[in-house]
C-alpha cells in the first residue's frame, strides 16, 4: 500500500512539474506561437521520459531473469539521466509555486502588484541546477579528495606513535563500468601518502563478484608495511538483486571474498588480529556489515573483540556507523572505529565553510571525525557512487588519519 501511495504522489508531482514548467516556457519563448508549436516540446519531453522508464523496466527484467551487474549499472545511468532532465524542471516549478503563493498573499493584503512578467528567475534557477547536476555527473564523481584528520590518544603504545592510516570505503566498483584508470589513480594517491596501514571498510561491489574482475592486480599495488585490512559492506552480501537459489548467492559472496584476498586485504569477519611493532602491539578487529533496519545485521562486535586483553589498544572496522552509535561506543575496549556506508549521500555542501548533507537526518555520524569521551569514530564519505552516478558537493574521499600518542 505504501508503495502505491508513493508512486501516486510521485506521479502527481511529475505531471504537475511538467505542466508548470511548460506553461512558463510558453510565456518566455512561445507566447505568440501556434497551439501545435506550444505543445511540441511538452510531447517531446514526455516521450523522452517514457523512453527512460521503458529502459529501466527492460534492465530490471533482465536482472530478474539473469542477475548481472551490467544491467544493474545501466539502471543507475538511466535514473541519472532522468534526474538530469527532471530535477531542473522541478526547481523551476518550485520557484513558480513560491512566486504564485507570494502573489496570492499580496492580493489578500491588497498590495498593488507590478504587471506580470515571464518567469525569467525560475528559468535561471532551472539552468543553474541543470549545470550543477551535469558537473556532478561528468566531474564530481571522480574528483578524488584526500581528507586529513588527527587523533591524540594517551593509550596508544609508544612504538605506534604517529601511526599513519589510510582508509577507503564504498568503492562500488561496478559503477565505474570497467574503467580501470580511476582505480589506478586512487592507488597512486594512496601510495603517495605513504601509509603504515590501509583500511577498506566495505562495499567493494554493488552486488556481483564479477564487477571486480581485472582489478585484483591493481589493488595489490597498494603498499602498507603494517598491512591492509578490510571488512564486508552491506552490498558485498548481494542483498539487492534477485538470485535463482541461495547457493548462487552464497557462491557470489565467496567470489567477492576471494577478490578481497587476491587484492591483498586481510578480511576480518567478526574476528581480530594483532600488529606487532618493536615491543608493542595493537589489535585490529573487524565486523561484517551491521545496520539499523531495513539493513541486515551480520556483524557481531563482541565476537570480533573476543580474546583481546582489556588494555590492548584496539581499532575496529565497521562498515555502517550506526553500529558505533548504537553499540560500539559503549564498549570502552575499542579506541577508534572506522566506518563508511553513508556516501555523504553524494550530495552536500563542504566548500563554503560548512559541512552539511541531507544524510545527517538519517545518520547523526555521516562524515568526518566524531568523539565520545576518549573513543573516536571516523566516517569515510565513500570513494564510489551508486544509484545516482555522480557526486554534487561531496567529493569521493581518501582518508589520511594520523594517531599520535598524547
Amino acid at each position: 500500500m505504501k508503495i502505491i501511495v508513493s508512486l501516486l504522489i510521485s506521479l502527481i508531482i511529475y505531471i504537475g512539474t511538467l505542466l508548470i514548467f511548460y506553461k512558463g516556457i510558453r510565456e518566455i519563448f512561445f507566447k505568440n506561437s501556434t497551439r501545435k508549436r506550444k505543445i511540441t516540446w511538452l510531447l517531446i519531453d514526455i516521450f523522452i521520459s517514457a523512453l527512460i522508464f521503458i529502459f529501466i523496466a527492460i534492465y530490471y527484467f533482465q536482472i530478474r531473469n539473469h542477475p548481472n551487474y551490467i544491467s544493474f549499472t545501466k539502471i543507475f545511468y538511466s535514473v541519472t539521466f532522468f534526474f538530469l532532465t527532471f530535477i531542473p524542471k522541478l526547481a523551476f516549478a518550485i520557484v513558480q509555486v513560491i512566486r504564485f503563493t507570494i502573489s496570492v498573499f499580496l492580493r489578500i493584503f491588497k498590495v498593488k502588484l507590478r504587471k506580470k512578467r515571464p518567469p525569467y528567475i525560475a528559468l535561471i534557477h532551472c539552468i543553474i541546477i541543470f549545470f550543477i547536476i551535469l558537473w556532478g555527473i561528468a566531474y564530481g564523481k571522480t574528483n578524488f579528495k584526500v581528507r586529513e584528520a588527527n587523533i591524540c590518544s594517551p593509550s596508544l603504545p609508544e612504538s605506534f606513535n604517529n601511526l599513519k592510516i589510510v582508509q577507503v570505503s564504498d568503492i562500488h566498483i561496478g559503477s565505474f563500468c570497467n574503467n580501470k584508470s580511476y582505480m589506478l589513480q586512487v592507488v597512486n594517491i594512496i601510495n603517495d601518502l605513504k601509509p603504515d596501514i590501509v583500511f577498506f571498510t566495505g562495499d567493494l561491489v554493488n552486488n556481483f563478484a564479477d564487477e571486480a574482475n581485472g582489478y585484483d592486480s591493481i589493488f595489490q599495488k597498494i603498499k602498507a608495511p603494517l598491512g591492509k585490512y578490510a571488512v564486508l559492506g552491506n552490498h558485498d552480501f548481494g542483498d539487492y538483486t534477485v538470485w535463482r537459489t541461495p547457493e548462487t548467492k552464497n557462491t557470489n559472496l565467496n567470489e567477492i571474498i576471494f577478490h578481497y584476498n587476491a587484492m591483498g586485504f586481510k578480511l576480518l569477519r567478526n574476528t581480530n588480529c594483532y600488529i606487532v611493532k618493536g615491543n608493542d602491539s595493537i589489535a585490529i578487529a573487524g565486523v561484517d556489515s551491521w545496520g539499523l533496519p531495513p539493513f541486515k545485521q551480520y556483524g557481531d562486535v563482541m565476537k570480533a573483540i573476543d580474546g583481546i586483553p582489556q588494555n590492548t589498544y584496539t581499532i575496529l572496522l565497521s562498515h555502517d556507523p550506526s553500529y558505533w552509535n548504537s553499540v560500539i561506543k559503549y564498549i570502552k575496549k575499542i579506541s577508534v572505529t572506522f566506518s563508511g556506508h553513508t556516501h555523504g549521500m553524494q550530495l552536500g555542501l563542504e566548500n563554503i565553510g560548512i559541512e552539511w548533507s541531507p544524510i545527517k537526518y538519517r545518520y547523526p555520524q555521516w562524515g568526518g571525525l566524531y568523539c565520545d569521551g576518549e573513543q573516536y569514530l571516523y566516517v569515510n564519505r565513500g570513494l564510489g557512487f551508486i544509484g545516482f552516478t555522480g557526486r554534487i558537493g561531496m567529493s569521493p574521499e581518501i582518508t589520511l588519519l594520523e594517531i599520535k600518542k598524547k
